[in-house]
């Protein structure tokens, strides 16, 4: 049925939420895309056949009465006639023109579906990266695997045109300091430093105190602030105060 490949992409948009997204369904795009192309063939077909038939020799009256030449159409109009009789070639034309309006409003449809689908995906992209401080290698492997080479592009560039506008802010506003553009401007943090637990290794991380080495299993106190995006991916686990 037409518009039912469009709708499975909007329902799968619909399965995304701030911690999982699917599989980029590279195939139900194609799908999408070659229906929306042979609809608008078909579109160009039907308003070429209805245009040719405008042309055609002996003017025709198009109007909401049939197709009848116009002195036929005054004539019989004016002999008492209660009704007019529709002409099968008015009727053809009917046929045509509501299968037209409703492969226009599909494709209309189809590119509302695709635009949603690929714009649910970006805004779970730009979301992971700013809580990840703007760093696309930071993103999990299994996040990775499941997003499309355009959309891994994308993260990229996202990352790097923000990234300049910020360390651009950050010049102006505070030289010797950095921003937390990850925080939440309305609820300040109740703790500046907190216990946390590795689940993950993650290496050597610089903070304000120097170098520490997370290695799965530890236990360190550490600043909010430098370990925040380490929380959020799951690497770290807050370890709350009994």
């Amino acid at each position: 049925m037409l518009g039912d490949e469009a709708f499975k992409l909007v329902k799968e948009a619909k399965n995304i939420t701030d911690s999982h997204i699917p599989v980029y369904n590279d195939e139900q795009v194609r799908l999408v895309t070659q229906e929306t192309r042979y609809l608008w063939t078909r579109i160009e077909e039907m308003i070429a056949s209805l245009s040719s038939a405008n042309t055609l020799p002996g003017s025709q009256s198009t109007g909401m009465f049939g197709t009848q030449p116009l002195d036929q159409f005054n004539s019989s109009t004016t002999k008492g006639s209660s009704s007019t009789p529709i002409s099968t070639a008015h009727m053809d034309r009917e046929n045509i023109n509501g299968q037209t309006s409703l492969y226009i409003l599909t494709v209309a449809r189809n590119k509302r579906c695709l635009l949603a689908y690929h714009h649910r995906r970006t805004q779970f992209l730009r979301s992971l990266l700013w809580n990840l401080h703007l760093a696309p290698s930071l993103v999990p492997p299994e996040t990775s695997a499941h997003v499309s080479p355009e959309e891994q592009n994308f993260a990229r560039e996202y990352a790097r045109l923000n990234a300049s506008y910020r360390d651009a802010v950050e010049e102006q506003l505070c030289p010797t300091d950095s921003l937390d553009w990850t925080a939440n401007g309305e609820i300040p943090p109740r703790d500046l430093f907190i216990e946390v637990r590795v689940t993950k290794d993650c290496g050597e991380i610089v903070t304000e105190n120097g170098v520490v080495n997370l290695q799965a299993g530890t236990q360190h106190y550490l600043r909010r602030s430098d370990i925040e995006h380490l929380l959020t991916i799951g690497y770290l686990e807050h370890i709350h105060p009994t």
